[in-house]
């Protein structure tokens, strides 16, 4: 096993002495180059019917680079239960005494290339009249974000 190990440290020097890196060297980053990408909440639309209330959010990212492993959270307003998620997004668990409600919908939404944009969909029950009935929804990637404040939108039912 140790040999085994040492064969692979080798191994691993070697190819970071081909590319001209060592332990010692430390490259300072161009000043002129940024990876950065501002996602951000371009869109929260809630519609209401007789039977359901959609929530339609569109994150959009512009800055130089993608946007990766981008993701979306949408906080739910009290009191509902899901009918429809978009693909790639999954409810968080209701409380075992009453499991069709939830409090959140997480969704995957990928890569974001630079100035693209992608559209997310739900469609939750109707809460009860007397409680407060608001979405939020939050964005965020792996690419460093410099405008955070915009990653954030909150809107009341209709």
């Amino acid at each position: 096993m140790i040999a085994a190990m040492k064969r692979a440290f080798s191994r691993t020097a070697a190819v970071f002495l081909s590319l001209g890196l060592s332990g010692n060297a430390r490259r300072e980053p161009d000043p002129q180059q940024v990876w950065q990408a501002d996602i951000q909440i371009r869109t929260l639309e809630i519609t209401k019917t007789k039977t359901n209330i959609s929530a339609r959010v569109v994150v959009y990212t512009e800055r130089d680079d993608d946007a990766r492993d981008a993701r979306l959270v949408i906080l739910l307003p009290v009191g509902v239960g899901i009918d429809r998620l978009a693909a790639g997004c999954a409810a968080s668990a209701g409380p075992s005494m009453v499991p069709a409600l939830r409090a959140m919908v997480l969704c995957d939404i990928g890569r974001i290339p630079n100035h693209g944009f992608r559209e997310v969909e739900i469609t939750t029950t109707l809460p009860s009249e007397s409680l407060a009935k608001r979405f939020g929804v939050f964005t965020y990637s792996s690419t460093p974000d410099p405008v955070p404040g915009n990653n954030y939108a909150e809107r009341a039912v209709p």
